[in-house]
């Protein structure tokens, strides 16, 4: 289990924070994150993450603190993000319940910190009461493929939890799910187990028996299973379903314990509840929020021609033509996550070598490649790939020809291999995937050369060569 919002620091825990935090690990706790709520404790959230291997951090103000937020404090946010410790923003949000600070202040001290986490790459921990049309429309506009969080303390009617999935946000519930007169067991059964998560929100909020005493995170067990009851399902599911994606949300690393708690609904799968096993096989790890169908893409690129020539009087000598501008096109076919088919073709016009009475257009180069590329961090902003293929290279090169009016023509097969990265950018009208990649084709077999003064200085040898060709593609992925 993971305590995904605990206020750890808070003053009610001042006599026996130690043991509640023991407490908390012998019951079955991985892991805790105590999300700040002002500039003000910072820093006694810091030092209790210094203490305890398994606690972790968020950082943001708190709604009820956004008319007190400095430039300064908006610094410190981001600065602090490079702390491995700090897995989230938060806890940030809107409350017009109390208005502690004025809307307007609320809406923009919530969109900075919104700015922030995209810019570093973290999540938000974010809090809503009485505000679901500002939240809403906030987090739709701000939401450009890059934002992931949890929505804590989730309360809304399973409509608004619609929209929240849709954003690609997550919720967690906490020990209001288990009141006697609570109305949240709709909202509940309709939370995707992939996308919920468990939370205290200590010292408040403590679930039956505990209602009316201080909350602490060794009470997480016990909305676990109140969820696992409303989803019908069995707890070391929930335990497993919820800290996977916590810690995938969070980027918290495993522990052996966690990886035995684990197997536990996997060997349950043959338990002959159809419900048990509906939620065995359901995927935790959230949909690719980058997933790829079918994309177009224009591309420009320099080539550099290299050529190795062997002459036969012993000579070895390399030439070599820089920054040839070329253009073409590419599809791109996503068949997993992990695994694209990328297609394209390459023209290349060289004017570099005067031989104008036999090459008075220059040399022409054309490419057709087809191969696998393997991206890495499919679902982040930013992937990694990798790309090997083959490659059909015709070329129409004049200078060969010493005897003949008619430059030659040569067709060669061979192989092309690259790397590169990619941005994943979504649009209304689908994903714009800008990329940048270096390919190297290299075509199998060498040509007979002779009487050419261009190669070898007029004697006779073997030409071979190898193109290596930067290039700059965005692509499109339509919607279907």
């Amino acid at each position: 289990m993971i305590d995904t919002h605990s206020h750890l620091d808070n003053e009610q825990f001042d006599n026996d924070r130690d043991e509640v935090i023991a407490r908390a690990f012998n019951s079955g706790v991985e892991a805790i994150i105590i999300p700040s709520i002002d500039p003000g404790n910072f820093d006694a959230v810091k030092r209790l993450t210094e203490k305890h291997t398994q606690i972790y951090r968020g950082i943001g103000i708190h709604p009820h603190h956004a008319h007190e937020a400095k430039y300064v404090d908006f610094e410190r946010i981001e600065n602090e993000t490079a702390d491995s410790k700090v897995v989230a923003i938060g806890e940030i949000g809107l409350d017009y319940y109390y208005n502690f600070a004025p809307r307007e202040t609320q809406q923009e001290v919530f969109r900075r910190q919104l700015r922030i986490a995209k810019r570093v790459g973290k999540p938000v921990i974010v809090h809503n009461r009485d505000s679901d049309d500002d939240m809403l429309k906030i987090l739709t506009e701000e939401q450009d493929g890059s934002l992931s969080g949890v929505m804590h303390c989730f309360s809304g009617y399973p409509a608004m939890l619609n929209e929240i999935i849709r954003l690609r946000m997550h919720v967690s519930f906490t020990g209001n799910i288990t009141y006697k007169k609570s109305i949240l067991g709709d909202t509940v059964a309709a939370a995707p187990l992939n996308k919920l998560m468990l939370e205290t929100d200590a010292p408040y909020m403590s679930p039956v028996p505990y209602r009316g005493k201080r909350n602490e995170p060794s009470h997480v067990r016990l909305i676990a299973e109140k969820i696992a009851e409303i989803h019908s399902t069995t707890l070391e599911n929930i335990y497993s379903m919820t800290t996977s994606t916590a810690k995938k949300l969070f980027r918290i690393p495993i522990l052996i314990a966690f990886l035995l708690l684990a197997a536990a609904p996997i060997c349950a799968q043959n338990s002959g509840n159809p419900r048990d096993e509906e939620y065995d096989n359901e995927e935790v790890q959230p949909p690719n929020p980058y997933k790829k169908s079918l994309g177009i893409g224009a591309t420009v690129a320099t080539n550099t021609i290299i050529d190795f020539q062997e002459c036969t009087d012993s000579r070895r000598i390399s030439v070599s033509y820089d920054g040839i501008l070329s253009f073409g096109g590419s599809l791109n076919y996503g068949l997993f996550d992990f695994l694209t088919i990328d297609a394209s073709y390459i023209y290349s016009h060289n004017n570099n070598i005067k031989v104008t009475k036999y090459r008075p257009e220059g040399d022409h180069y054309n490419f057709a490649s087809i191969g696998a590329r393997f991206v890495a961090n499919s679902n982040k902003r930013i992937g990694l790939f990798a790309l090997a293929g083959a490659s059909m290279q015709w070329e129409k090169l004049g200078q060969r020809v010493i005897d003949s009016d008619a430059p030659s023509s040569v067709q060669k097969f061979g192989l092309d291999v690259g790397v590169g990265f990619e941005v994943h950018l979504e649009t209304g009208a689908g994903m714009i995937v800008p990329t940048a990649e270096w390919r190297v084709i290299i075509p199998f077999g060498s040509e007979q050369i002779s009487n050419n003064p261009t190669f070898c200085s007029g004697s006779s040898g073997l030409l071979s060569r190898m193109y290596s060709i930067p290039r700059f593609t965005v692509y499109w992925f339509p919607k279907f």
